[in-house]
């Protein structure tokens, strides 16, 4: 599985990262993506979530990590969330 740090980066840009990312994926592909800003790691989890293109679960860290893991069912181009 492919694991992408969007960590020390300030919001948005971890979350805008994140879903061009899950654009690149093939159906099926799995992808695991690690944010350190609580925030944005929840608002790109309910943003991947409510696209409906994928699969996403979130898991908290003790550290302070947040990650995502994400397989994605579907093309970006047919959600009203296309880029």
């Amino acid at each position: 599985m492919k694991k992408i740090d969007l960590t020390n980066l300030d919001c948005p840009e971890p979350m805008v990262l994140a879903y061009r990312e899950l654009s690149k994926l093939d159906q099926g592909e799995e992808v695991e993506i690690i944010m350190d800003n609580e925030d944005c790691a929840y608002s790109s989890y309910n943003l991947i979530k409510n696209s409906g293109v994928a699969l996403v679960t979130i898991v908290n860290e003790t550290n302070k990590l947040y990650k995502l893991h994400v397989i994605k069912l579907r093309d970006l181009r047919n959600s009203m969330f296309a880029l």
